[in-house]
């Protein structure tokens, strides 16, 4: 998963552990282990907090690369939500139907 290779990322730039982003963050431990395994459904506010911590983009932090229709010093999602919002990435295969 995108978002658990780049908390890893952001976290070994700064010499941080999950559990020191945890601390620095607000988000529980187990959250993030979830986030970085692909385990556990997301939490915009938390992802937010994540991204706050450690000083990084949520676009960037999300995706691994900057927002291209975000303008410096404005943040997208930020204007977009607000409340709780829990995304939920799973992967649909097709299958093919038998007579």
């Amino acid at each position: 998963m995108q978002l658990g290779k780049m908390i890893t990322r952001f976290c070994e730039g700064k010499g941080w552990t999950i559990a020191r982003l945890a601390r620095e963050s607000g988000v529980p431990k187990p959250t993030l282990h979830g986030w970085t395994t692909g385990r556990s459904a997301l939490n915009l506010n938390q992802l937010r907090k994540v991204a706050s911590a450690l000083q990084v983009p949520l676009h960037e932090l999300a995706f691994g690369e900057p927002d291209p229709y975000e303008k410096p010093g404005e943040e997208i999602l930020k204007e977009l939500f607000s409340g709780d919002v829990r995304i939920s990435i799973h992967r649909i295969e097709r299958r093919t139907r038998q007579k």
